[in-house]
């Protein structure tokens, strides 16, 4: 919701399907490949992350990769403060990512299905 909300204000199109296609998918933004490749650097390929982080800041410099370095430690976060406190989606919070969640096919995660319910 905050991507295409913030993407939509920023008057850019962005293409949701990159979050579960990763690389595979043109977001359509700018150094979306090397944002996807860092991202999965720190997640699951620590090996790669000093050629990801070199690769952005190549593409779209130190302050941005700084940034992306931010945006990920909060998520990480945020993610692991709902799963672990069992947050469940709100009606209206449900109401407002149907749209978003049938695009992704979250419904498929046992993880999604527990919090919605």
């Amino acid at each position: 919701m905050m991507l295409r909300g913030s993407s939509a204000q920023a008057g850019e199109a962005v293409n949701l399907d990159t979050i579960v296609a990763g690389s595979t998918v043109d977001s359509g933004l700018p150094g979306s490949a090397e944002l996807i490749r860092f991202t999965d650097a720190t997640l699951t390929d620590p090996a790669d992350l000093p050629a990801a982080r070199e690769a952005l800041a190549a593409a779209l410099g130190e302050a941005a990769l700084v940034d992306a370095a931010g945006v990920v430690g909060n998520f990480q976060r945020m993610v692991r403060i709902a799963d672990s406190t069992g947050i469940p989606v709100d009606g209206r919070m449900a109401q407002m990512s149907e749209e978003v969640r049938d695009q992704l096919g979250l419904e498929r995660l046992a993880s999604t299905r527990l919090v919605l319910d």
